[in-house]
């Protein structure tokens, strides 16, 4: 009598059915790796997009009301850690180079940042800080500017080479790394300096942007003329709380058409 040995299931009852799932397994992997190579989105595991950081550097304009709005928005746009925001009474763009020396407000002052926090009145006197040493700090990769209406008197001496010069020397201290673009808000209109003047500003800014295109241009005075004595401010520069914030708005605006803020990781 044969011992009752269980029969052996034969490799053919179970083969068919794992050879199929094997091959499906294999065709959704290679649908999946074509995919990311076809869309160049393959990401490490965790990555996350690259996070803006703006460094604002700004004159009285900004040390008043429309820097206290443009830091709000920013801030909430891009997170407060990411935002500094300083402002100094008096001040061109060369007042921040380090190779100048140190220009001290005695009309007015703002800085706003993550490790810092100043709003000084006419009645102090402050330091205006150095953009090298801000750039290193901070590590922007975005430097708004909101410069360039107290050049105006240096245009009414007949100094506009040494102006320019200036601007030159500016945009090279902010050719260095993260930076990757530089907003510059134009000044807005004023009655207190002539047209001329005015215009003589917005060429050079927009002769700099048109050779280096890192810089993108925001066009105050084509938001904010006529100035209105009496109406815009008292002393034909200055804006008053509502001017300044009709002016923030549509900067503001302006600001958030900018695309590569869309995916700003928080």
């Amino acid at each position: 009598m044969k011992p009752n040995i269980r029969e052996r299931l034969a490799r053919s009852d179970w083969w068919p059915l794992k050879r199929a799932m094997l091959l499906s397994l294999t065709l959704v992997a290679s649908i999946g790796l074509v995919g990311m190579v076809a869309s160049g989105k393959q990401r490490p595991a965790g990555a996350r997009p690259e996070v803006k950081t703006v460094l604002y550097v700004g004159d009285s304009l900004s040390v008043g009301k429309f820097g206290e709005l443009l830091h709000n928005y920013l801030s909430r746009t891009l997170g407060s850690k990411n935002v500094a925001l300083y402002a100094s009474c008096g001040s061109s763009p060369e007042n921040w180079l380090r190779g100048e020396p140190t220009f001290v407000t005695k009309c007015g002052y703002r800085e706003v940042a993550i490790d810092r926090y100043a709003v000084v009145d006419a009645a102090s006197h402050h330091a205006t800080p150095k953009l090298e040493d801000l750039i290193v700090r901070y590590r922007p990769t975005t430097l708004i500017v909101q410069l360039g209406t107290n050049w105006m008197d240096k245009l009414m001496l007949g100094k506009e080479m040494e102006t320019r010069s200036y601007l030159r020397q500016f945009l090279v201290a902010t050719h260095r790394a993260p930076i990757q673009e530089v907003i510059w808000i134009m000044p807005p209109d004023s009655s207190h300096y002539p047209r001329r003047v005015q215009e003589t500003v917005a060429e050079m800014l927009r002769t700099a942007a048109a050779v280096d295109g890192r810089v993108l241009l925001i066009d105050s005075r084509s938001m904010t003329r006529p100035y209105i004595l009496g109406k815009t401010g008292r002393d034909g520069v200055h804006y008053n709380t509502q001017a300044s914030t009709d002016w923030a708005e549509k900067v503001i605006a302006r600001l958030q058409r900018k695309s590569r803020w869309a995916t700003v990781a928080y």
